[in-house]
């Protein structure tokens, strides 16, 4: 029965059939690649202080920065960024430099905030949207310049970097993390671990 469908298009060459089951294959193979990089994340561990020890998770770019290492850098410090939007030179650059930075989103190019990052030291650049204070994650995309920094870079969404910023601002200029922690959204559903209970995923 279903050869004799084939059988009923006659003016179908066999090229004609190999071309449609190839495209046919390449739209199925992007499905699955987009499902499996939805389960796929980075995440990092807040250790200190205990109000935000929870594991975020954060969407790495690595349009604009480098892979992030293949294992976890424990005891590592996050600071806020100053000017908290990373546009010009971090005035902070003695704080930041062998740390995590936190930076905000918007006023520039997210690639001129990494390069400051990077020219102030910084080993990982975080940008957040705290004022916007949303759930969702950006792709961060670099302009037309091509240009690339040399340490990685990723994405938090602004109701984790929300909480985070005040406790910078009006508590301790500083977090103790880890980072990164690689695991899958299911992996974490199957492990206990404390996901913040302000985020959705």
């Amino acid at each position: 029965m279903f050869w004799s469908v084939f059988a009923s298009f006659p003016t179908f060459s066999s090229f004609v059939w190999k071309d449609l089951l190839f495209n046919v294959g390449l739209i199925l193979l992007s499905y699955i690649v987009h499902a499996y990089s939805l389960e796929e994340g980075l995440f990092f561990l807040i250790e200190k202080p205990s109000k935000l020890n929870y594991v975020y998770q954060i969407n790495p770019s690595y349009h604009i920065g480098a892979k992030f290492p293949p294992y976890t850098l424990e005891d590592i410090a996050m600071v806020y960024a100053d000017p908290s939007n990373g546009c010009t030179e971090f005035s902070n650059a003695r704080d930041v430099s062998g740390e995590v930075v936190l930076i905000e989103r918007g006023d520039c190019p997210f690639i001129d905030k990494v390069l400051n990052a990077e020219k102030a030291g910084a080993r990982i650049a975080i940008v957040t949207d705290s004022a916007g204070g949303s759930d969702d994650f950006i792709d961060m995309i670099t302009d037309d310049t091509d240009r690339k920094a040399n340490i990685p870079a990723a994405y938090l969404p602004g109701v984790s970097g929300k909480r985070i910023r005040e406790y910078f601002i009006y508590e301790e200029p500083i977090v103790w993390i880890q980072i990164p922690l690689n695991y899958t959204t299911k992996a974490l559903r199957d492990v206990d671990i404390s996901k913040p209970p302000w985020e959705l995923w």
